[in-house]
């Protein structure tokens, strides 16, 4: 009788184990995926404010500027121009990403040489009133009030 009760506390005491290490396995597999989620979120806002707030950040920062919507080599481009020394910022969107370029008036827009701001299939420029900007993006809207 007594070999017996020291098999099932063998048996209690193993089934015990391997329960507590489930358990534990689980916990560090939930972990890990809820941490690859959450960096998924953090990534996406940092896209989604990269997107909606640089823009009024470029603008506002050069706003002694002009600053008009163009046509460039097919898209439209957000262009500030400083006319005292003869350079121009160019904001604009190309496969599937918002760039921004820095150089000499009338430039070309070229990717591989701008700085990615963020992702974006959507980027449209409008006026809605003459000093009222309108950057519509995937991830939502901006308006800049520019003081000319």
């Amino acid at each position: 009788m007594k070999k017996n009760g020291k098999l099932f506390g063998d048996v209690v005491q193993t089934v015990t184990i391997a329960v507590l290490f489930l358990v534990i396995l689980l916990l560090v597999v939930y972990s890990a995926v809820s941490y690859q989620r959450a960096v998924e979120i953090q990534e996406d806002n940092n896209n989604t404010r990269a997107l909606l707030s640089y823009v009024i950040t470029a603008v506002k920062a050069n706003e002694t500027g002009a600053v008009t919507i163009e046509e460039r080599d097919g898209m439209p481009v957000l262009v500030i121009t400083d006319t005292a020394i003869g350079y121009e910022q160019q904001i604009y969107q190309a496969d599937g990403k918002v760039y921004e370029a820095y150089g000499k008036t009338g430039m070309h827009p070229d990717p591989s040489e701008a700085l990615e701001i963020g992702e974006s299939q959507l980027f449209e420029l409008s006026w809605l009133k003459e000093s009222l900007l309108q950057i519509r993006t995937d991830k939502g809207n901006s308006y800049v009030h520019i003081r000319n």
